[in-house]
């Protein structure tokens, strides 16, 4: 792996870890942004075990296909956040009855979900899609802080 990829994926890395819980593995995949990697080789061992370590948490950041065009920073705090929504709607689904009211959406099927999981990865989803429209239309600056200063277009009301 080259020099200047490995640097993008090592800072896409740390800002992740920054902003999201990587539970038991944080020190581990710490101590792994800090190995020494010289050489292609190393470079290209390095980055597949952090992919492995990384790879089995519920908001990875590690992921198929062309990379976001989001600056790191706000993709982690949108991962963060996503993350965090889809656990509150899984322990509202848990609580109660709640199961028996929580149903997906029409174009997803319908019904009801099937498991806590189900339900955490669908809001999780919907949650990280609205926060890129609103980071890409301005409404939002991509910070936690900027949650409470948002800036919502205003409807105008034609009535005559």
């Amino acid at each position: 792996m080259e020099q200047e990829k490995f640097t993008t994926n090592i800072n896409r890395i740390s800002a992740w870890m920054n902003e999201n819980d990587a539970g038991a593995m944080h020190d581990v995949v710490l101590g792994m942004l800090s190995l020494p990697a010289d050489t292609d080789a190393e470079r290209e061992r390095v980055w597949a075990g952090i992919r492995s370590i990384l790879g089995i948490l519920p908001n990875s950041p590690i992921k198929r296909g062309r990379g976001s065009s989001l600056p790191d920073e706000v993709e982690s705090v949108i991962d963060a956040l996503s993350l965090a929504h889809g656990e509150a709607m899984a322990d509202a689904w848990n609580s109660g009855d709640n199961y028996l009211l929580m149903r997906k959406h029409g174009k997803s099927g319908g019904g009801l979900f099937e498991s806590d999981e189900e339900v955490r990865d669908t809001y999780a989803s919907k949650m990280g899609n609205d926060l890129k429209r609103r980071y890409r239309e301005k409404i939002w600056d991509g910070t936690r802080e900027g949650l409470e200063s948002q800036s919502f277009p205003v409807m105008e009301d034609n009535k005559e």
